[in-house]
């Protein structure tokens, strides 16, 4: 990105992280990870330092702030060797996120590998996802960090079976269920165990919800095994793994939203030598469900700011938007933090125009509210009135925010994707 649309778009604290990411997120030598930027005649001089001085120079609490609410600090960690380099303040920081990161995925780690043994030992089929499969290829895999366990089961018996490991070992089941695509499941120490029956919540678009449907089936005959930090785990071969990486982006960005730990694993997987089957299978599933253009934007941001290597990526990378355009979907996605978490109002994204694109989105939301009643059409305007009670009281009491906020930034956002042609398929 150039030098004048990094200043239209991004503050010194965000510039900074960017690249310190992209130094952190490099595999190669020792030698190169002590640049945060290669020095070259086309590098800005601000970006040939790790901490640039002068009026270019990141305030220290706000670039905590921001690292911390996209949850990538401890990635931050390999940078604090370059003594001297970091102020003493933020290298604490940066060294004590790290540490209670290393231990908590320790923790998620053997979990999820002792939960995935115990089910395949069943006969059923899982697939670890997300956690400790997306650190894979990090320089340091233990300090991406991660929350809970994921586990991806492809059919009502492989569920079966994953519950009753649940409960013989003594994990409670939430009472209410808050989304449609995965069943929670809490330890007695507090970690979430969420076992995943979708791909995503339903879109509210029927042929890619069938699309979905179908690629889970060839997804269960393609299950591979994957040493991570000396763990054997179930895992989606990597044309599933990327298109998995997408979708859970997507699905992120549609409700509230989605940080740059996101992009970093994005950045992560595709930096690391990929199989040409495996990219074409990846860019034909993106295809199918038309979401070719919500490829090209998150792997143009993460070539653009994080240092993601363009000729890896050159066999479905077409370069379709313009600094200006995907400036402002970043801008988007720094605006967000981690899962939308950092600006009130943000909940869904209105994909049209319009009165009839509020209404649209209101009926998904009721379906997904209430996914047994909505198959009856006869129940819907009683479905819909209670989804708006809820709707209301829910953002009053819980959020605090009022349902006029929250339409009018569905519709700013909404704008953005726009841009994205989501679900639209691309001709021949």
């Amino acid at each position: 990105m150039s030098k004048s649309n990094e200043h239209e778009f991004f503050t010194p604290e965000e510039k900074y992280l960017f690249r310190a990411l992209s130094a952190a997120l490099r595999t190669e030598t020792p030698d190169e990870m002590r640049s945060v930027m290669p020095a070259g005649e086309n590098a800005p001089d601000e970006m040939r330092s790790v901490m640039p001085a002068g009026e270019n120079a990141p305030d220290q609490d706000r670039l905590l702030m921001l690292a911390q609410e996209h949850a990538v600090l401890s990635l931050l960690y390999p940078l604090l060797e370059r003594e001297g380099q970091i102020p003493d303040a933020l290298a604490a920081c940066i060294r004590n996120e790290g540490i209670r990161t290393v231990q908590q995925n320790y923790r998620l780690m053997f979990l999820s590998h002792y939960l995935a043994e115990q089910i395949e030992k069943r006969g059923a089929a899982v697939a670890v996802i997300k956690g400790v499969i997306a650190s894979d290829g990090y320089p340091s895999p233990e300090l991406r960090k991660s929350g809970d366990v994921d586990l991806l089961l492809f059919d009502k018996k492989a569920l079966e079976e994953a519950e009753r490991v649940m409960e013989e070992a003594g994990f409670e089941k939430s009472g209410r269920q808050h989304s449609a695509h995965h069943h929670t499941w809490r330890t007695p120490e507090g970690i979430d165990i969420e076992l995943h029956v979708m791909l995503a919540e339903p879109f509210d678009d029927r042929g890619v919800n069938a699309a979905l449907e179908r690629q889970m089936d060839r997804m269960s005959a393609r299950i591979c095994r994957k040493s991570v930090m000396g763990l054997e785990f179930p895992v989606l071969a990597d044309g599933d793994h990327a298109y998995y990486l997408l979708i859970h982006m997507l699905h992120h960005f549609l409700r509230a939203g989605f940080g740059l730990k996101l992009l970093c694993d994005w950045t992560v997987f595709w930096n690391l030598p990929r199989q040409e089957d495996e990219v074409r299978r990846y860019a034909e599933q993106a295809a199918e469900t038309g979401l070719t253009g919500f490829s090209e934007m998150v792997t143009c941001l993460c070539i653009d700011c994080l240092g993601l290597k363009k000729e890896n990526v050159s066999s479905f990378f077409a370069g379709r938007y313009s600094r200006s355009e995907s400036g402002s979907f970043m801008r988007e996605i720094l605006d967000a933090g981690e899962f939308g978490m950092q600006e009130e109002g943000r909940m869904v994204v209105i994909r049209r125009g319009g009165i009839a694109g509020y209404m649209r989105e209101f009926h998904h939301q009721m379906r997904l509210n209430y996914p047994e009643e909505s198959k009856i059409p006869l129940l819907w305007p009683a479905l819909w009135i209670a989804a708006l009670v809820r709707f209301l009281i829910n953002n009053k009491k819980r959020r605090g925010v009022s349902a006029i906020r929250i339409l009018r930034k569905a519709g700013e956002r909404g704008r953005q994707v726009k841009k994205l042609e989501l679900f639209k398929k691309e001709r021949n």
